[in-house]
């Protein structure tokens, strides 16, 4: 293997499989960081690889995808809700996540082709069991859904109703929705040359391989260490229901065909930067089917 390669990811419950055995790996270094942060450690040159919102993706701000690999989801996703006391076409204000853009792009779209409103987005900090006005709601992602969903077991403040961003998004497209991917550092090949980044390419996808190979052993550590899963349960099976049912981990032809379809509608409602067609880079991006 060439010299040491820096990878940046975030440390939810979705991200795991993809890490497995990373951390271990000679010549490897790995990184946890804040989701606002990755794209910015691949501008600066402090990570080689991220994986990163596929609004930075589309937006052109990195190297291209590096890897057949990332979070999505084909139908409900689980885990990027927009809770709401009624209907979603009702909705005059929306409080979102800061670090959730490209669920905050994909909102804007669902809500402008299926509902037809343009609602008021503000920037908050979600707070699990917040009582909502009518007219508002709270788009939740990651791993602070699964607490909401366990806070509105106990006590379901306003008769909050979960709209699953995936499910609306299969719904308008019949596609697969790409949330994250891994991706280049804009200067990895000029700077270590394509065999590098391919050889970067094949050791994220090897991880991912061996994550799926042991998704219910993920699952009962996960659980053993408190993290909830889908519905806000804490249980093994939860989170393998989520692991093996709610995401999908390959990019294969059907969610690269979703993602040009979510940087079309982008283009139209001009709720990300227009950047060129993305970039997949070496073999395993380019071929995975």
């Amino acid at each position: 293997m060439k010299s040491g390669y820096r990878i940046a990811a975030v440390s939810f419950l979705n991200t795991i499989p993809l890490l497995e055995g990373l951390a271990d790996r000679t010549g490897v270094c790995l990184d946890v960081d804040l989701p606002s942060r990755l794209a910015g450690r691949l501008r600066d040159g402090s990570a080689d690889a991220a994986l990163v919102p596929v609004a930075e993706v589309l937006a052109g701000r990195t190297g291209g995808i590096i890897s057949p690999t990332g979070i999505a989801c084909d139908g409900p996703v689980d885990s990027v809700i927009l809770f709401a006391p009624g209907d979603p076409g009702e909705l005059n204000r929306v409080s979102v996540d800061r670090g959730s853009r490209s669920s905050v792009a994909l909102l804007r779209i669902l809500l402008t082709e299926l509902h037809h409103v343009q609602p008021e987005f503000v920037e908050v900090e979600p707070r699990p069991g917040q009582r909502l006005d009518p007219g508002e709601g709270i788009l939740i992602i990651g791993d602070r859904c699964f607490a909401q969903m366990a806070a509105l077991k106990g006590e379901n403040p306003g008769n909050l109703i979960a709209h699953d961003l995936g499910a609306m998004w299969k719904n308008l497209t019949g596609l697969p929705f790409v949330f994250a991917a891994w991706a280049a550092a804009p200067d990895l090949v000029a700077r270590r040359g394509l065999d590098a980044a391919c050889e970067l390419g094949d050791l994220l996808t090897a991880a991912r391989d061996r994550g799926l190979a042991r998704l219910d052993e993920i699952a009962a550590e996960q659980a053993a260490a408190g993290r909830l899963g889908r519905g806000g349960e804490a249980s093994p099976e939860a989170i393998a229901y989520y692991y093996r049912k709610s995401l999908r981990f390959v990019l294969d032809e059907r969610a690269r065909r979703g993602m040009e379809r979510f940087r079309e509608l982008a283009r139209i409602h001009e709720v990300i930067p227009a950047g060129p067609a993305p970039l997949w880079l070496c073999r395993g991006a380019e071929h995975a089917d």
